[in-house]
């Protein structure tokens, strides 16, 4: 009797060790499962891209938990899409790639998501349709570098968690031209020019297809990418833009 008794116990030990292990195994692969993959796509002129769009801004996401890479190669960015979940533009550099735009814009209507730091929703490029899809617009001018004032215009936003209400920020304001003939944007963060007082939508959100776009005018350099409200912006993005 003893010894039957001493082999239930024994068996329930096994098939419970079995059950722990099983459930640990599904646990890590589905941490795994939501670990975003992020390409950074930087490079160009007027700003330091390896050290504020590579290293910091690598740093700033891998916080996240995201696995993160950078390149100022566009012929390297077409192949990554489809490894990666989330891809975070800040260039300003000349891409002669004809099928860019538009592998870009299906990038996006696939389900993944693009995030547009800076440089990214310049009218760079001859590129009305990703103008218009991801970004609602684009900018021509901006104020001179200085100081200015942020408020947030949609505090319950997950992308402006542990972003103060108001806060100031020495960088560029951009002054964000609309096309009424493009797509809706929810605006989250306005900028007020010091010398007039117009506002200027620095940060704001993008629908389209099955991916979401997040885009900031935010980012000339150090003063920026080591703010924390910045910071705070990014890395919200990350999370948001990995639903």
């Amino acid at each position: 009797m003893i010894q039957s008794k001493l082999f239930n116990i024994t068996a329930l030990l096994i098939l419970f060790g079995f059950f722990s292990f099983a459930c640990s195994s599904d646990t890590e692969t589905a941490s795994y499962d939501d670990t975003p993959e992020v390409l950074i796509f930087g490079g160009g002129d007027h700003h330091d891209f390896d050290r504020w769009f590579n290293v910091e801004d690598s740093t700033i996401i891998a916080q996240t938990g995201a696995n993160v890479r950078y390149t100022d190669d566009p012929s390297a960015v077409l192949p990554a899409l489809s490894g990666i979940d989330i891809l975070n533009m800040n260039t300003n550099q000349s891409i002669d790639i004809p099928e860019f735009p538009d592998r870009i814009i299906e990038f996006v209507e696939e389900g993944n998501g693009l995030f547009l730091v800076h440089a990214a929703s310049w009218f760079i490029w001859d590129w009305p349709d990703y103008y218009r899809h991801l970004i609602g617009g684009g900018t021509s001018s901006h104020g001179p570098f200085g100081e200015f004032e942020v408020y947030v215009e949609d505090t319950a936003h997950p992308l402006m968690q542990n972003v103060p209400e108001r806060f100031t920020i020495t960088d560029e304001l951009y002054r964000f031209q609309r096309d009424e003939d493009g797509a809706d944007i929810h605006v989250l963060a306005i900028g007020i020019e010091p010398d007039t007082g117009d506002e200027y939508p620095v940060a704001w959100t993008v629908e389209h297809g099955d991916g979401r776009v997040v885009i900031t005018t935010l980012g000339h350099d150090g003063e920026a990418h080591q703010h924390d409200a910045f910071v705070a912006l990014m890395q919200n993005s990350i999370e948001w833009l990995n639903r």
